[in-house]
């Protein structure tokens, strides 16, 4: 039974997180059954992860702040960040349903929560079901929007007619750096929790903000405006 509760308080917030971001896309809802797959493979991106991060361990635990901080950017929020992306180009980034950039937003968040709901699951596991909501409330959100932030790129990638390759890069760049500068607040003391707090809402603003771009760019905007 308590391992029953540890799932559920690990994966019913991303869920509902990711359901809360497809409502954001204006036009056209993605199919739950390829939210589904990418969430999953948000999910077995963890281990991949794992094995990265393993031989950066001790100097992730026991370096200097420098180091600390150095690995934040470097080993965990891009190879992070990477890994998430990466289970959005496998499963989806092709396929027909991927039709506007709002998408690479709406694929990339999911693919974040899945990641996001192991890692809370094995953090709970590890200290508690007590570090749940704030684990909810503030990791899974922040996981969502660095990949959605960096899925705006992808998104873009995916309708560029030239230019692909760095739209992915700078997409990458930006979700690696966001990520690494959370983890680096956190890491060295650099805010209190309100400032934690207020990082949040300025990432949470920043995707809310893409979303109305990727919207504004949409081909299927002119098909609905056209209908009505």
């Amino acid at each position: 039974m308590r391992l029953f509760l540890l799932i559920l308080a690990s994966f019913l917030p991303a869920a509902a997180w990711a359901w809360f971001f497809r409502q954001q896309d204006r036009y056209e809802k993605e199919p739950l059954g390829l939210l589904l797959l990418t969430f999953a493979a948000g999910m077995a991106a963890v281990p991949l992860a794992i094995l990265l991060e393993e031989p950066f361990r001790a100097a992730m635990d026991v370096g200097s702040r420098l180091t600390k901080i150095a690995a934040a950017f470097l080993v965990v929020g891009l190879g992070e960040e990477a890994l998430k992306l990466l289970a959005v180009f496998l499963t989806v980034y092709r396929r027909a349903e991927f039709s506007e950039i709002a998408d690479g937003m709406v694929y990339g968040i999911t693919a974040a929560l899945g990641f996001a709901a192991v890692e809370n699951l094995l953090y709970v596991l590890a200290f508690g079901i007590e570090i749940a909501p704030a684990r909810a409330l503030i990791s899974s959100l922040a996981h969502g929007a660095f990949t959605g932030l960096g899925g705006y790129h992808l998104g873009r990638a995916r309708f560029a007619p030239e230019g692909s390759v760095g739209e992915v890069v700078w997409g990458l760049v930006t979700a690696a750096t966001l990520h690494g500068l959370y983890n680096s607040l956190i890491i060295g003391g650099l805010v209190s929790p309100v400032g934690l707090m207020l990082f949040l809402v300025l990432l949470y603003w920043g995707v809310v903000r893409r979303f109305d771009q990727a919207a504004a760019q949409s081909p299927l905007r002119g098909e609905l405006e056209d209908r009505e």
